[in-house]
């Protein structure tokens, strides 16, 4: 597909994979989706959005942002190194676990929205400053 501009750039087997990390997402993950998108985060959040070879559970590329949720596949050494490259292309991160989601939902909802808001305020005042 050379000729067609692609707006993101991966494979169909990276598409796939995608796919089917979204159709298999736990009640949690669904849950948390919901409210990404529902709540009034003001942002454009995505679902397995694809950042150098990982995928983010949930990314506002705008913001800079993702949040991921830990179950019991998680690894920490896996992850620090995920954050890392991450972390080095301008993504800062989220992370909380299922069991947080669990028994304190509204408080990692508030946090994330804290945060968002935060970001959308620093975006605002640098988009205000002359150049």
């Amino acid at each position: 597909m050379p000729d067609k501009k692609r707006r993101f750039r991966r494979t169909r087997e990276q598409t796939a994979f995608a796919r089917r990390l979204r159709r298999n997402a736990s009640k949690t993950e669904r849950r948390l989706w919901f409210h990404l998108r529902a709540a009034g985060m003001n942002a454009p959040f995505r679902r397995q959005h694809q950042i150098a070879s990982y995928f983010a559970d949930y990314c506002c590329v705008p913001l800079k942002l993702v949040i991921e949720v830990d179950g019991h596949t998680h690894s920490p050494e896996r992850d620090s190194v995920r954050d890392h490259r991450m972390n080095q292309l301008g993504f800062d991160i989220l992370r909380f676990s299922v069991q947080e989601l669990d028994e304190n939902f509204e408080g990692v909802i508030n946090t994330i929205h804290g945060e968002v808001q935060l970001r959308l305020e620093r975006l605002e005042a640098l988009q205000q400053t002359p150049a």
